[in-house]
């Protein structure tokens, strides 16, 4: 089987940096999963692949959510929840696990970016094993402003509340930091990918 990439970037900020920055994600989760990574955009999925698929990551992207069609994302959505297929959303993809389930996204007060601390309140699945605070990168500028039921929140930063959800009942996890940019300085979200891919597979 292979884990499904679902690129939630619109196709025109797909700029030749954003794409190198999709193989790196693609080559990371790969490197964590030890599976084959099949690549989709957002505006052609294919809800058989989703189906398919061993699990399901959904990319973080750069454009705002005011620039896309709604309709687009809710026909994303829909396949997504009939997959039933285990989900991680990284950053915007978190944002969407929440949009799908009926919970609110809004604008961010400033921007996080780089390298910075959250604190863990929930180590009990995909943040097992680390820390009570650990750094990992950021880069955004919108969060979830109302979590849909059945989802918990796992950590929190001073600056947003809400940086990593879990539903284990349905398979679905989200963080709002980005797990693939990890370092040897700072290896956490290394670990939170080899973990998602754990739980997966149960």
């Amino acid at each position: 089987m292979t884990v499904e990439l679902v690129l939630t970037e619109r196709r025109s900020e797909l700029t030749e940096p954003r794409a190198e920055n999709y193989e790196r994600l693609r080559t990371r989760l790969a490197a964590a999963s030890g599976e084959d990574i099949e690549v989709s955009h957002y505006e052609e999925t294919d809800p058989r692949r989703l189906a398919d698929a061993s699990s399901i990551v959904l990319s973080g992207s750069s454009a705002p959510w005011s620039a896309r069609d709604p309709a687009e994302l809710d026909r994303l959505g829909a396949a997504v929840l009939a997959a039933g297929r285990p989900v991680l959303g990284i950053c915007a993809g978190m944002q969407l696990l929440a949009r799908f389930r009926g919970g609110e996204i809004g604008p961010y007060g400033s921007s996080e970016h780089g390298f910075l601390p959250i604190q863990i309140h929930d180590d009990a699945d995909l943040l097992r094993g680390l820390p009570a605070e650990v750094v990992v990168f950021q880069d955004h500028d919108h969060e979830i402003t109302e979590l849909p039921d059945g989802f918990r929140v796992l950590a929190t930063s001073p600056e947003c509340a809400i940086q990593a959800i879990a539903d284990p009942e349905r398979r679905m996890w989200g963080t709002q930091f980005h797990p693939e940019e990890a370092s040897p300085e700072h290896p956490a979200g290394e670990r939170v990918l080899h973990t998602f891919f754990a739980l997966a597979t149960r």
